[in-house]
């Protein structure tokens, strides 16, 4: 190998690293494939090993090579080191190293720690929280190359009383870590990397390698990596290339770097290496071309120190310098979106648009995942799967889903929405009946909901008078079923006690098995299945480790655990399109680089607020400040700002909340304007044109309001009084009720609306009347109280809207007892009728129309007219209304009884008072509102002609059942059950406010 080769070098941004890197290699190889294999390159990350591998391909033309050994930086190959250290005085350091501790072990070993501080009441759940930011602090602690011990000398006198609480609790590390470790023999993973990257530099030292040793695209941040580089530099055959550092920069600005600026963290990597920028060569590729050296150029101006931005002032360029500028800016592209999935949209078109040129690559690199997941699920309108190299956590992949779904369906005792959940899961096997799970779905788990366990859904299927025999004994075998899977870990569960963790692990573990029936394994195949089945193994082997806790303890803990370990694909990505985050993004390149999500606090991101110190604290201690992670994701933003062909994308507002852009982007519109350009060029792309095209069409045919008109036959010929306001008022109902036999299914769980609370309301008062027919008790209120709470049984006591609710009943209950008393003065003995079915055929151009009523109640009064009474626990029909003939509930059911259609009521002909009694429990707890109309029967004889003439315009075959042919007579919202089927909110935008016709 050459001498150039020897000491420190670097390849600029915007010049492809790895191809840079392959091309310096080969030609210092000499051509030569066995010269070439004795080179070791140590890199950042496996994926950039990878990278490096395809470079050669590419530069070799696909062509076989003997390829240098690559290797991560951060990973050091144990077996080739205790073979590069055999025979040498440090192979004893090297076997005396203890093994690491595994990150769950710790996380519990921590958790069961905290728990166990002074002064400090933690539950399993908080203590295990806790554990995992403690761990990521001991790593920090390693990273930096400090040491626990020294947590003692911070000064507590000057800080307030909520850092000295926490420096207190820091003890735990400082005093009882270590021998906790040594307890175990074992050692934190972090603190074993850096001995086995310090035990390889002190061996380097002093057995310097006689092959060629080459540290590329590493920014030093970690001081034992920082130490190994330094040891690299000055082998006889080794170098160090540094990943973009700018030695064009003035002195001045160099001087004043932040750490939120790009280069801070190469500067402090120099400080390390104990030298200077002049000292860092640049590596031998070909010569930077004018778009490079102009990118370069701006990149520097837009990221100077605050110190030195006032020259931005005296910003002024050539015409050669601005021609240069001109052209370099043609390939890059800004895209503000206005949401978040726009912005996917767009990435998702451009990623399209490279595949159809061939050979050609794009990636993306952002730091929100959830614009990824978006991103590839955008891609999949073309059929592309693009996978996110980020991965997903365990806890919301398929299995991990199913897993927490197990538990949290025993633990609420069987709440309809999560065992309906459970039941629909893709991993459910229990029943592979699918007809009979909707059946026990709709016939027990829809409506109100059940008591808690099995016995609830059994009372319930037993309730339920509508299913027939054989599906009865279908579902009640399920529900049988299911008791025997779930009772073991139920059992654990309902008890409120803290529980052995490997008895709970265990019976979960058998119940998910039993579950998805995997008896051949099927749960635990794919990249999900393998990593929860691996999980679960080492949740198993640490059991015995784990503090005892309650049920809900436990589910929040495996929860957890399993939010933090990522899932990632081992094949199937896509081989020319890449989703990256940053850290897997370093030395990548792409022929089209997209940097997505430029929004202040996701990039970059907020400084990380740190738990456990104070800035004056960590600046004690040693640590560096919380910026310095900005520094490095602007290094990265700089990298794939230098890149051949960029784009740049945000989005103006983030989960409806306006969004800031990116500092960076801030920056570069003013060195722009600085410089005398016009910062909207870089958005005068079509792209985000395109997108937005996508999902337009010229064919512009808005669906019309639906106008039935299905044969008179198939009509109906017989309505209840209820029904026909409806009828009136938005016709659509009808047909779809009584004509297509659609009926809108109970809601899961169905809370106790008001609707559930006027059935309660006309049971009582029914109950109540029947049984006190003559007189009313002097204890009619206890009566009415006695009677509801039967009725209500156990979900007086477990539903909390019933128990808010019942104060309102119990109001309501002293209303009606007082005012039944001096109602019943007028009112004859024995001739008080409740929910009274009657109905009467009425003429009609196709034939006799059956009209039906279920009365609230009638009664027959002293003077021998009947006064028929309508119990509303909601809204009242206005008096306008009724007249009007929009409400004709009441003026019917007496056009029935005129007619003789109450059976037991035949000689009573005369109406005497219609009235509604609105009965809320509020602070007027009943209110009777009668109809106060001079001539009542001639109003029932309107409503029934207006009836008449309804009923022949319906039988005409060409009149058509509009959807809410009158906006302004529309029905309530809870009244329109069809309103989804006739596509209400699709035609009604378009109607400009014209009612249909009829």
């Amino acid at each position: 190998m050459t001498e150039t080769l020897r000491g420190l070098y670097t390849i600029p941004p915007g010049i492809p690293f790895v191809d840079a890197l392959a091309d310096g290699l080969l030609k210092q190889s000499d051509g030569s494939p066995e010269m070439l294999s004795t080179f070791r390159v140590l890199l950042p990350t496996r994926r950039a090993c990878r990278n490096l591998r395809e470079a050669f391909l590419r530069l070799s033309n696909g062509k076989p090579l003997l390829l240098p050994r690559m290797q991560p930086l951060g990973d050091i190959d144990e077996d080739e080191l205790s073979l590069t250290l055999s025979g040498y005085e440090n192979i004893p350091d090297f076997f005396e190293l203890p093994p690491g501790l595994p990150p769950l072990k710790r996380q519990v070993l921590l958790a069961r720690l905290i728990m166990k501080a002074r002064d400090l009441h933690h539950n399993p759940d908080q203590a295990f929280a806790l554990a995992h930011e403690l761990g990521r602090f001991i790593d920090q602690i390693y990273i930096e190359n400090l040491d626990m011990a020294d947590l003692q000398n911070l000064v507590p006198d000057s800080l307030s009383e909520h850092w000295q609480i926490t420096l207190d609790f820091l003890k735990i590390l400082s005093e009882n870590w270590p021998a906790i470790l040594a307890e175990n023999g074992v050692i934190d993973a972090a603190d074993r990397r850096n001995r086995l990257l310090r035990i390889l530099t002190k061996h380097w030292q002093k057995h310097p390698p006689q092959t060629p040793v080459i540290a590329a695209g590493s920014t030093g941040s970690i001081p034992a990596t920082a130490a190994l580089l330094k040891t690299i530099a000055t082998l006889p055959q080794g170098c160090v290339i540094l990943p973009g550092l700018d030695n064009a920069m003035d002195q001045e600005s160099w001087d004043a770097l932040e750490p939120t600026h790009p280069q801070a963290t190469m500067k402090d990597l120099l400080k390390r290496l104990e030298t200077e920028r002049k000292n860092v060569a640049p590596w031998p590729h070909k010569k930077q071309d004018e778009q490079n050296e102009m990118r370069l150029w701006l990149t520097r101006e837009m990221m100077r120190p605050a110190d030195t931005v006032d020259q931005w002032k005296d910003l002024q360029l050539n015409e050669q310098d601005r021609d240069r500028l001109n052209r370099s800016l043609n390939n890059i592209q800004r895209y503000d979106c206005d949401t978040v999935q726009e912005e996917a949209n767009l990435i998702a078109c451009l990623m399209r648009e490279t595949l159809e040129h061939d050979a050609r690559t794009a990636a993306l690199i952002t730091p929100d995942r959830r614009l990824a997941r978006r991103v590839a699920m955008a891609c999949r309108r073309w059929d592309i799967t693009v996978d996110d190299s980020a991965g997903q956590a365990l806890s919301d992949t398929a299995v991990g889903s199913f897993i927490r779904l197990t538990a949290q369906t025993v633990l609420s005792g069987l709440k309809p929405a999560t065992l309906l959940s459970l039941l629909k899961h893709r991993h459910f096997c229990f029943e592979k009946n699918r007809r009979l799970i909707e059946d026990f779905e709709i016939s027990v788990l829809r409506g109100p909901m059940p008591a808690k366990g099995f016995e609830g859904l059994r009372t319930t299927l037993a309730k339920n008078e509508k299913i027939d025999g054989p599906t009865r004994q279908m579902i009640a075998s399920f529900i049988n079923r299911l008791d025997d899977a779930l009772s073991p870990l139920m059992a654990l569960m309902e008890d409120t006690h803290k529980q052995n963790f490997a008895t709970l692990l265990d019976a979960h573990i058998t119940l998910v098995e039993s579950l998805s029936e995997t008896t051949g394994g099927v749960l635990w195949q794919g990249e999900d299945g393998e990593q929860a089945a691996l999980f679960l193994a080492e949740l198993k082997d640490q059991a015995p480790l784990f503090p005892p806790m309650t049920s809900h303890n436990y589910l929040t803990v495996i929860s957890r655990l399993m939010a933090g370990i990522a899932v990632r694909p081992a094949y199937g990505s896509h081989p020319r399109l890449f989703i990256l985050g940053q850290l897997e993004a370093r030395l990548t390149q792409a022929d089209l680089l997209i940097m997505a999500g430029l929004n202040e606090g996701t990039w970059p991101p907020e400084a990380p607020a740190d738990p456990w110190m104070s800035r004056p604290m960590r600046k004690e201690f040693k640590l560096p400040a919380p910026e310095r992670t900005i520094g490095q994701t602007a290094h990265d933003f700089v990298q794939g700002f230098c890149a051949q062909n960029v784009v740049m994308t945000r989005s103006r507002r983030v989960d409806g909340t306006p969004a800031v852009p990116a500092r960076w982007l801030q920056r570069l519109d003013t060195v722009l304007q600085a410089a005398g350009f016009d910062p909207q060029d870089l958005q005068k792309h079509p792209y985000l044109h395109y997108a937005r095209m996508l999902d337009e069409t010229d064919d512009f045919c808005p669906v019309e309001r639906p106008q039935p008109r299905p044969p008179v036959e198939k009509r109906p010929r017989e309505l209840y009084v209820t029904a026909i306001e409806k009828w009136m008022r938005d016709p659509y109902s009808i047909y779809a009720r009584y004509v297509l036999g659609l009926r809108k299914l109970d809601n899961v769980e169905e809370d106790s609306d008001a609707a559930t609370r006027g059935t309660l309301i006309h049971e009582t008062l029914q109950e109540f009347i029947t049984a006190n027919p003559d007189t009313t008790p002097e204890n009619a209120a206890d009566i009415l109280c006695n009677i509801a709470k039967e009725k209500l049984g156990e979900r007086l006591e477990t539903d909390p809207s019933w128990t808010y609710w019942w104060p309102r009943f119990e109001r309501l209950a002293n209303w009606f007892a007082d005012h039944e008393k001096q109602w019943r003065q007028d009112t004859r003995p024995q001739t008080i009728k409740t929910e009274i079915s009657g109905k009467v055929a009425l003429p009609g151009p196709a034939g006799s129309f059956v009209l039906g009523a279920k009365a609230d109640r009638i009664d027959q009064r002293t003077d021998g007219t009947a006064a028929i009474i309508d119990y509303k626990t909601g809204t009242v029909p206005g008096k306008k209304a009724v007249i009007a003939g929009l409400s004709p509930q009441m003026p019917l059911e007496g056009s029935i009884l005129k007619a003789g259609g109450f059976a037991g009521l035949g000689s009573v002909k005369t109406i005497g008072y219609l009235g509604f009694w609105q009965l809320t429990g509020a602070s007027d707890p009943g209110l009777p509102q009668p109809l106060k109309i001079d001539d009542l029967n001639q109003l029932c004889a309107d409503a029934r002609e207006g009836l008449e003439q309804l009923i022949a315009l319906f039988d005409d075959p060409d009149t058509p059942y509009y959807s809410l042919p009158h906006f302004d007579r529309a029905p309530p919202a809870q009244w329109q059950d069809y309103a989804h089927l006739a596509r209400v909110q699709e035609w009604a935008a378009l109607d400009e406010g014209e009612d249909a016709s009829g």
